[in-house]
């Protein structure tokens, strides 16, 4: 047996002393503080970053956005109904779209920020793991794999019978050289606090990074604020367009027009019955004087057609009919004049020229020549032969007459001339003689 001072025992039984204590310290009834205070130093701050946003807390804004809501309802009651004219239509659409844009960029700033806030929140409320569960977790792993090795330790010491520790206590005591590397490296409660010194370096790395993204949620929602419009600008622009209805060049834009008495509504009918009946008029006389001029150009090809026979040889075919003396003819652009002037006869008398003579074939020029002797043309000479001449009646064959006065007046504008030698100082006075076109 191997004797020991009585000062190495009393070291060992300060050692057995130190490290039961040690060991109830670390593995006994203070476990709960332990785990309490890793759970503190886990517990991470939640408190969301606050993100400000003018547009969602100033009820100025809010109070300006109604007040503009109010307004634009009044612009466009205005837009559809008012007594505007077009410039100052386009005028109020104008200024009605810049405001109605500005209330819209307000709200869908709000809409932005309170996004932001909640998706924040709930990021933080979801997405953490407590570092006193993670602890916990290592704790537990750890405890019970070095439980059994600490075991079969003290099992094998006790024993030796020099080991007066062991014997006394049931307990190992700790060597100078052994506590160089103390066992809490090896015990549940060192892997705890290595377990919670890795999650507080995680939990500080994770930290960082909500703390970035909440620097970019807050940056986001600054940028929202800013580009939102303010409250003084909201009402101004307001104010400039409450100012555009109510008032345009002095004068209220709105009115209300009584609607229309009987009375109205007959003149409008009338009114409209005239406008189409003109219109119908006008279509007439355009299509008429169409008419005419391809009557005119017709005329103008027949009678160079009837320049080619000799006189009181042209053939009906290359000769025109009157439609106010039926089986009459003449040289066609000789008949159109004479319409023309038949018209502005029957204007100023009520009734159509009376033609008593026309277009005379040659033998129709021997048979006249025959009755009036001296009278008549020698025939084959007479203008009659080429279609040029008529005798009128109806007052005209007589010198002096409110007929034969007019046909002196207005005839030379249609073509129409009373020649020289037919006229009452004449070598032949003949009042109801009238040729177109003829030249002596």
């Amino acid at each position: 047996m191997v004797r020991r001072s009585s000062f190495a025992v009393a070291a060992a039984l300060t050692t057995v002393a130190l490290t039961t204590t040690a060991a109830v310290s670390f593995t006994g009834d203070n476990s709960d503080a332990v785990a309490s205070a890793a759970e503190k130093v886990a517990q991470p701050t939640t408190q969301p970053v606050a993100i400000t946003s003018a547009v969602v807390t100033d009820p100025e804004v809010r109070s300006a956005s109604e007040k503009a809501d109010a307004v634009l309802t009044d612009a466009d009651y205005v837009t559809r109904e008012g007594d505007l004219n077009s410039k100052e239509r386009r005028k109020l659409r104008a200024a009605t779209r810049e405001l109605r844009d500005m209330v819209s960029v307000a709200r869908d700033a709000a809409v932005t920020a309170t996004g932001l806030r909640q998706n924040t929140a709930a990021s933080r409320s979801t997405e953490r793991t407590s570092l006193a569960d993670r602890a916990a977790d290592a704790s537990t792993s750890a405890g019970s794999a070095t439980t059994d090795d600490a075991a079969r330790d003290t099992a094998a010491d006790a024993t030796d019978p020099t080991n007066l520790a062991v014997a006394a206590t049931n307990v190992t005591p700790l060597g100078g050289q052994q506590t160089e590397s103390l066992p809490i490296l090896a015990t549940p409660l060192a892997d705890s606090v290595v377990s919670t010194a890795a999650a507080q370096e995680s939990e500080q790395a994770s930290e960082q990074a909500w703390k970035s993204a909440d620097a970019e949620d807050t940056k986001a929602a600054a940028e929202s604020a800013a580009a939102a419009p303010s409250a003084d600008r909201i009402e101004k622009v307001t104010t400039s367009l409450q100012r555009l209805i109510t008032k345009t060049d002095g004068d209220a834009v709105v009115s209300v027009k009584p609607g229309p008495t009987p009375e109205e509504i007959a003149a409008a009918k009338k009114a409209a019955e005239e406008r189409r009946e003109a219109r119908a008029e006008r279509r007439a006389e355009r299509k008429a004087e169409e008419a005419r001029e391809k009557a005119a150009a017709r005329a103008k090809q027949m009678a160079k057609a009837a320049k080619n026979y000799g006189n009181g040889q042209i053939p009906s075919s290359v000769l025109c009919g009157l439609s106010f003396a039926k089986g009459e003819q003449l040289r066609c652009d000789a008949a159109v004049a004479l319409e023309d002037l038949n018209q502005a006869f029957h204007g100023k008398f009520g009734r159509n020229l009376k033609l008593t003579d026309g277009y005379r074939s040659y033998g129709e020029q021997v048979a006249v020549a025959a009755s009036r002797g001296a009278l008549a043309a020698v025939p084959g000479t007479s203008n009659h032969g080429l279609g040029q001449a008529v005798d009128l009646s109806g007052g005209i064959q007589s010198f002096g007459s409110a007929e034969f006065r007019w046909m002196q007046a207005n005839a030379g504008k249609f073509g129409w001339k009373h020649p020289g030698w037919a006229q009452a100082g004449g070598s032949k006075p003949e009042a109801w003689h009238w040729e177109y076109g003829t030249k002596y």
